[in-house]
């Protein structure tokens, strides 16, 4: 069994978070079902949530949606990151 780089899962969370993608990092720790949770569950949250705030504000919540995805991608590779050190 190889060590897993922290940083790196950090960096799949945030670059995954930011396309959409997030739980990747969850998944390269180790955490697979929390992973594909986290994956499935942020498509559907973030497709509906996301769909009626574009509506609801005429398309200015597009502009926001990146930043959103960036900043969930941020927290959860923030902590997939800690999870990894504490976890070797």
């Amino acid at each position: 069994m190889h060590e897993r780089d922290p940083m790196v899962a950090l960096l799949l969370e945030l670059i995954g978070g930011f396309f959409g993608f997030l739980g990747i990092g969850w998944i390269y720790a180790g955490r697979a079902a929390p992973g594909i949770v986290l994956l499935v569950g942020y498509w559907l949250l973030d497709w509906v949530v996301g769909l009626i705030l574009a509506f609801g504000t005429l398309g200015a919540w597009c502009c926001i949606w990146p930043a959103q995805n960036l900043l969930f991608g941020a927290l959860s590779g923030y902590l997939a990151y800690r999870w990894v050190e504490q976890h070797p």
